[in-house]
């Protein structure tokens, strides 16, 4: 009777820790973890040196303009946007778009001290922009798509 009892409760979660550690849902969220800390680390090196801290608070229409005129934080955060819906699924949108607005933010931090970079708040706007691109991309493949065929949950 108590050899049943001890099987009973060894055999609650038959597989090992390594294999529980590698599931789906780990799975699923590391390509955009990966990506992010990888893009921090980018934007966060410096090539030309390093200068005293400093962060441009202007968010005037013309800073605006001057910031959605750079395609790479775009295509970044869109597909940051696409990763984060995949790992945190379709239902918890919001949560994907508000990390990835953080990178956004991570990336502007992390150019504060880099010789040749201007960290701008306004540089959020193409990440905005980003975001909602990442999100029509989702929302078209999930229409595309056969409700039993979901990737984004």
């Amino acid at each position: 009777m108590a050899m049943t009892k001890m099987k009973k409760a060894g055999s609650r979660n038959p597989r090992s820790l390594w294999r529980r550690a590698f599931d789906i849902e780990f799975i699923r969220k590391m390509p955009f973890w990966m990506l992010a800390f990888a893009s921090i680390l980018v934007a966060h090196h410096a090539p030309y040196g390093r200068r005293p801290a400093e962060f441009d608070w202007d968010i005037s229409w013309p800073s605006i303009e001057w910031s959605l005129h750079k395609p790479l934080h775009i295509l970044v955060s869109a597909l940051l946007m696409v990763l984060a819906v995949l790992a945190y699924k379709w239902r918890h949108w919001w949560f994907a778009a508000l990390l990835t607005m953080l990178v956004g933010l991570s990336w502007e931090i992390a150019q504060m001290t880099v010789a040749g970079h201007n960290p701008r708040l306004a540089d959020l706007a193409p990440d905005f922009l980003g975001v909602v691109l990442g999100w029509l991309i989702v929302e078209g493949i999930r229409h595309a798509m056969k409700p039993e065929d979901y990737l984004f949950g």
